[in-house]
């Protein structure tokens, strides 16, 4: 508290240093009202055709980008011609072919699938082509 009324007494000392130079006030509108005249002599009256239009253009142009990616999409995976009951149907006649029904009455009313008979040779042709011939020694020592 004691600073500042130091600091108070030092201020009206040297006077106050917050002051406006004289007249300032005084000429204060006509330099305003002056330098407002200028910046609208220096700004034209219309802004410039391109500036207006660029805007609007740029919007047209993401709307055509966004328009041709979905073209490309749709052309690129053959649907841009098809319709939708061509399609269901397609999927309908895929979907007979290649699921077969699924339950149990299915299951036990169909024949067991016959395994084909393997010969010897196929067998004895299969196994040195795919065993080495450390696992034939192997497997004709558990025979014996």
């Amino acid at each position: 508290m004691n600073e500042e009324k130091d600091i108070l007494e030092l201020a009206r000392q040297e006077g106050n240093a917050f002051r406006t130079p004289e007249g300032y006030f005084d000429s204060l509108e006509d330099r305003v009202m002056a330098r407002i005249a200028a910046e609208t002599a220096q700004t034209p009256a219309r802004r410039p055709v391109w500036s207006v239009l660029k805007p609007a253009l740029t919007l047209a142009a993401m709307f055509a980008l966004i328009f041709g990616m979905g073209y490309g999409v749709l052309s690129l995976t053959h649907t841009l011609g098809r319709d939708a009951n061509v399609a269901a149907t397609e999927y309908a006649s895929a979907e007979e072919e290649m699921i077969t029904p699924a339950s149990l009455i299915n299951y036990y009313q169909t024949e067991p699938a016959e395994e084909p008979e393997i010969d010897e040779e196929t067998l004895i042709n299969y196994l040195a082509s795919e065993l080495s011939f450390a696992d034939l020694a192997e497997i004709y020592a558990q025979a014996n």
